[in-house]
């Protein structure tokens, strides 16, 4: 009967705190996102063109043959093909949703429903952890508020739309606090799933997932003496979530899963505090904005004055509650929870990278191998994101203070209170999202996204040719937008859209295409896309029958199909014109200046 009153109380707690979620998320960007046939918002992205690298993704992968790995999609890098991890497109819903795709409608997107339902996991997540510690109603939803009010959250939202999955680190962390000390498989299950989840979603995500069961199995190792259990199913996990990512193509990439650039993208020492992300000059209707390297905006970690100011009171709380044997206390605690605490630190020191910074100043280097910058680390370069772990401990040791406190009409006024302030706090930030979301004015600061490609020309040549190709750098963004108009007219691209790609392959498909042109041999249902013609190649297209366009700054090859009524019209349009020999346009003028070429 315990056991039952248990789930059933669960499962009321859930419902409140995902009630919570639900309600900040219609309230904050409505309903329409979650419509799938609603494309609006996913086309040209949010804030920068990642959301449109997802949809894309999505689509090309939709409407490519089915292959092994299952997210490999031929359309995405054709003819070889990349995955759908590599576009961010949240692989567990691409593949769910490829296998209906004779039933659904032309245009769908699910990237509005994931989002929804994050909050949704959040806020019932985030109550449950509270309920590890208090067994008040009432203290546990309003915990769920203050884990949906968390910034690092929101600010992912629609931005990187897989990393809006902050659930499964509240679901590790509620679990590690619920079993702790259990070495059952009952136990281990829910790591088990969550970190299974993790790579479906987004690779950046399990470091997070299996640092938490890490710290679950290295306490239950020393602690409990559970040696077998601890590393039996640690290991099992491992190996079932590699096998999953083998399924689903997360390391499926030629070259290496590594890249280069560990350390720009890191955590600043004053991020906690520093309102400042992409997109939003500031978070906080109170703080003002700190300096940072640009970079370093990807480690955007603000906490929110509302988490900000009940730090010293949750201090306070704990200093005077255990005052007698506040050294004793704290030994214990280290003792008991050293898992979690060198996890959180751990990831935290990832975060903040070999170079550490505060403000606009560099402190000292971290002497890191070579091997591990150009390496491992390098899989997961972001590094600047690898702080929430922290923010989430820094919340629930709050939460922790507040619902321990003897009397619960004090408890819930401080909670109250702290909500009200984070509301306040990022007021601004989120009546902003909300009047984009609604389609009002208002201030919506960077929100939307302007297209480097303007020339009507973009929407014809998607429908008139079936195979893009962007063999060198354009104009920034433009592979974007190439790769958008395209896919969405159910076409094949090789534009570099994706986060990590072959590079031998592509740099075959560069020097065949290249071939093709120099040789007249560009099939009728190609269109190449340059930056600037090599001087070797432009006798070769004078003599031959193909048409060089220069278009929103963009070179593009093809074979004409267009009649001289379209040319007239995309001409008026300005931005548009027909290139003659030499070819020679700003681009190639820059880099021979540059290179002395």
């Amino acid at each position: 009967m315990p056991d039952i009153n248990r789930k059933n109380n669960d499962v009321r707690i859930f419902a409140g705190g995902a009630l919570i979620g639900l309600i900040f998320f219609l309230i904050v960007y409505g309903i329409e996102p979650v419509i799938f046939t609603n494309e609006y918002f996913v086309v040209n992205g949010y804030i920068e063109k990642d959301l449109s690298q997802h949809y894309s993704g999505w689509m090309l992968y939709r409407n490519s043959p089915w292959r092994f790995p299952l997210g490999l999609g031929q359309n995405i890098a054709y003819p070889y093909g990349n995955v759908v991890s590599f576009t961010d497109s949240i692989p567990l819903l691409a593949i769910f949703f490829k296998v209906f795709s004779g039933i659904l409608p032309a245009t769908f997107q699910y990237f509005g429903l994931f989002i929804m339902v994050c909050y949704i996991l959040q806020g019932g997540f985030g109550a449950l952890l509270a309920s590890n510690f208090s067994n008040s109603y009432t203290k546990n939803i309003l915990s769920a508020a203050v884990f949906v009010l968390t910034p690092v959250m929101i600010e992912r939202a629609f931005r990187h739309c897989g990393l809006t999955a902050h659930f499964l680190l509240l679901a590790g962390l509620y679990y590690y606090f619920r079993n702790k000390g259990r070495s059952d498989i009952k136990a281990f299950v829910p790591f088990i799933v969550i970190n299974a989840l993790s790579i479906t979603i987004h690779p950046y995500l399990m470091p997070f997932t299996f640092a938490i069961m890490f710290a679950f199995c290295v306490e239950l190792f020393f602690i409990n003496k559970k040696y077998k259990e601890s590393v039996i199913y640690l290991v099992f996990s491992i190996v079932l979530t590699l096998a999953l990512g083998f399924v689903i193509g997360a390391f499926s990439v030629g070259g290496g899963l590594s890249s280069l650039g560990y350390g720009s993208f890191s955590m600043n020492l004053n991020a906690l505090y520093n309102p400042v992300s992409k997109g939003f000059e500031n978070w906080s209707k109170v703080l003002s904005e700190k300096p940072m390297f640009y970079l370093q905006i990807e480690g955007f970690s603000y906490l929110g004055l509302g988490i900000i100011l009940f730090i010293p009171v949750a201090a306070v709380i704990y200093v005077l509650k255990y005052r007698k044997n506040i050294f004793k206390t704290v030994i214990v605690f280290i003792k008991n929870y050293f898992g979690i605490i060198f996890s959180a630190t751990a990831l935290f020191i990832f975060a903040i990278g070999d170079v550490v910074r505060f403000g606009g100043l560099d402190l000292f280097r971290i002497p890191f191998p070579t091997f591990l910058t150009n390496g491992l680390f390098g899989i997961f370069r972001a590094n600047g994101r690898f702080g929430w772990l922290l923010i989430y401990m820094i919340a629930v040791f709050i939460i922790y203070a507040l619902c321990s406190l003897d009397k619960k009409q004090l408890s819930v006024a401080l909670m109250a209170l702290m909500i009200c302030v984070q509301i306040y706090d990022l007021s601004d930030v989120l009546a902003s999202k909300y009047n984009y979301f609604h389609h009002k004015d208002g201030d919506i600061q960077a929100q939307q996204v302007e297209n480097v490609l303007t020339n009507s020309f973009w929407d014809e040549i998607s429908k008139e040719y079936d195979y893009a190709f962007m063999i060198s750098d354009c104009v920034p963004g433009a592979n974007f937008e190439v790769t958008s108009k395209f896919a969405r007219e159910n076409k094949a691209v090789n534009t570099r859209f994706d986060v990590k790609i072959d590079e031998e392959k592509f740099r075959q498909i560069e020097q065949e295409t290249l071939w093709m042109i120099s040789n007249n041999a560009l099939p009728e249902d190609y269109v190449v896309m340059l930056s600037f013609i090599p001087d070797k190649y432009k006798d070769s297209i004078a003599q031959g029958d193909l048409t060089v366009f220069f278009v929103d700054n963009v070179i593009v090859i093809c074979n004409n199909q267009f009649t001289e009524q379209e040319i007239t019209e995309f001409t008026a349009e300005g931005g548009f014109e027909i290139l003659e020999y030499p070819y020679t346009v700003q681009a190639e003028l820059d880099f021979k200046a540059e290179y002395g070429a």
